[in-house]
């Protein structure tokens, strides 16, 4: 995000990156539980937040090893968590269960950590250890809701992608969850602003235009970038000789 990343360890073989952006997220989340419950707590918030998210990208990725694609690298950032393949399954099965792998991984946590909390309360009372399991169970169902929804490209929309692809091949299907994730982003961002939340919309507004590359990157591989083609489903672009810009200003209008 803010192109700048820290290596701060190596799990089976992959690196595991905190994008300086990370800092917005960690000061968001003292400003929220600080007043409340103290420093300490916003503190084990965080940590919650990003043990989450790297378990849950560790799930995605080692599903990926298994089909045989490299994983050079997980990054967490402001908007969560990035596991950089180099290539994507080709087949819509491989796809469909990565994609699935990083859900299960969250309703795991989540159940897990619901399950401890009031185990830990009973042993020892309202602590950071009791904060921690309720901060992880709630974190990672909240995150397991969130990331199914069919807005491509996170997990939801790859899973639509991948069922998709089953009957209308890959590029056409990546064209139909490219234009139901845009809008769903849609709403997401249309509920963030009446909402006042601002970390929704910023996620909105980067699965808006990340749908699109994601989109144009199949293209590519498919050939249409290089032969100058476009697939059939997508409308004609305007004609050449009709001028669909602001009003030409400044031209000769005679």
């Amino acid at each position: 995000m803010l192109g700048s990343s820290i290596r701060v360890a190596t799990v089976f073989g992959i690196p595991i990156k905190l994008d300086l952006s990370l800092l917005i997220l960690a000061v968001m989340l003292l400003v929220r539980y600080g007043p409340v419950y103290g420093v300490a707590y916003g503190v084990f918030a965080t940590l919650a937040l990003l043990l989450s998210i790297v378990l849950h990208e560790l799930g995605h990725s080692l599903v990926g090893m298994a089909f045989g694609c490299r994983v050079r690298e997980i990054t967490l950032m402001f908007l969560g968590g990035q596991a950089a393949l180099d290539r994507i399954p080709r087949r819509p099965w491989q796809e469909f269960l990565m994609a699935l792998a990083g859900p299960a991984v969250s309703v795991a946590l989540g159940i897990g950590g619901l399950l401890a909390a009031p185990l830990a309360r009973g042993l020892a009372g309202e602590t950071g250890v009791h904060f921690l399991a309720w901060q992880v169970g709630y974190l990672n169902l909240a995150l397991f809701v969130f990331n199914l929804l069919p807005a491509f490209p996170m997990d939801g929309g790859r899973v639509f992608r991948a069922v998709l692809a089953q009957a209308l091949g890959r590029l056409r299907a990546t064209y139909i969850a490219m234009l139901v994730g845009r809008g769903v982003a849609i709403l997401m961002g249309a509920y963030a602003v009446w909402a006042s939340e601002y970390l929704l919309l910023a996620i909105a507004l980067f699965v808006f235009f990340a749908a699109g590359q994601e989109y144009r990157g199949v293209q590519i591989e498919e050939g249409y970038r290089r032969r100058g083609e476009r697939p059939p489903w997508e409308p004609p672009p305007p004609p050449d000789d009709v001028y669909v810009g602001p009003p030409p200003y400044g031209r000769d209008r005679r």
